[in-house]
């Protein structure tokens, strides 16, 4: 199958594209910076310079092309990038589809359409609060990039899937609290924390386990899934994070009431993944104690990278 990746030199496409090239796709990537894929040498790799709000990139790289895997996005909380470059983008790719007859569009969405936890687990059905979201701008982009999704599902029989997860890592991991972490352990600083807060994990391997089942499978025609590996307490991060850096500050474990740091640590972001594992029969590749390992291995190898590079 072609396949057009937006997006594929982020963290989650990097792993992404090597996986669908290794099970015989044929990919397209879409993206202003292709540095990552630059030296790999692959017959059936196709690269795309330019954005999604490109409109001659975004025609060149759907032609022939039978899905979309939409991950592109700017993370911005600027109303007018999210308009201008994410939001005209996703439209973009959405005319797209249609032109092209595309057999499957997923868009990857994420957890903070949520806004902010009410009840837990938090299943697919939970109201998208996101004007209290620590990111609202964010958040309203992408639920708006939801319901347009659903929208040309609806008017243009587009078979689309819409992917919401929380916290992804591969081999390495990003995240502005983690990288504060780190530094404050290796300080020599205790880490705190709020107690019992903390989120839902998902790995990359379990991200592309779950694509390689969604794809043109009309079980998940017209539908959202919720994607979790695994959940996985602050403490324990905070844990791994001394650990790694070999810091011996310790870990305070604040409780909530008490808590008045980041108020991003200070809810339970456990995802309820229930909808994918019945209906299409999906399940972790790793148990959780595997799982927080691997965690654990990522955020090591994200401490390493940041110690050669000085950061």
């Amino acid at each position: 199958m072609r396949i057009l990746v937006t997006g594929g030199n982020g963290s989650v496409g990097r792993e992404l594209v090597p996986a669908l090239l290794f099970r015989g796709h044929n990919v397209v990537v879409l993206d202003k910076d292709l540095q990552a894929f630059r030296g790999l040498d692959h017959p059936v790799l196709e690269l795309v310079p330019g954005g999604v709000e490109e409109a001659a990139a975004v025609a060149e790289a759907a032609r022939g092309v039978e899905a979309i895997i939409h991950l592109a996005w700017s993370f911005s909380e600027d109303p007018r990038v999210l308009l201008e470059q994410d939001l005209r983008g996703h439209l973009l790719l959405l005319e797209a589809a249609r032109s092209q007859e595309i057999r499957h569009f997923i868009y990857t969405s994420t957890a903070v359409v949520y806004g902010k936890p009410f009840r837990i687990p938090i299943d697919e059905d939970h109201p998208l609060r996101v004007l209290e979201a620590r990111k609202p701008a964010y958040g309203v982009a992408k639920e708006f990039a939801e319901k347009l999704t659903l929208l040309a599902a609806k008017t243009h029989n587009i078979p689309a899937t819409i992917l919401r997860f929380w916290w992804a890592f591969g081999e390495e991991i990003g995240g502005r609290h983690l990288r504060e972490m780190l530094q404050t352990a290796a300080s020599g600083q205790p880490l705190m924390v709020p107690a019992d807060c903390g989120g839902s994990f998902l790995s990359m391997e379990d991200f592309n386990r779950a694509v390689e089942l969604i794809l043109l499978n009309p079980a998940g025609f017209g539908e959202i899934f919720n994607l979790a590996s695994a959940y996985v307490t602050w403490e324990e991060i905070a844990r791994m994070a001394t650990e790694v850096t070999g810091s011996s500050a310790g870990v305070m474990v604040v409780p909530p009431p008490d808590w008045t740091g980041a108020a991003f640590l200070a809810d339970q972001w456990k995802l309820d993944d229930r909808r994918i594992r019945e209906r299409l029969g999906f399940k972790p590749s790793r148990g959780p104690v595997e799982v927080r390992q691997a965690l654990r291995n990522a955020i090591a190898k994200t401490w390493q990278h940041s110690m050669a590079r000085g950061t």
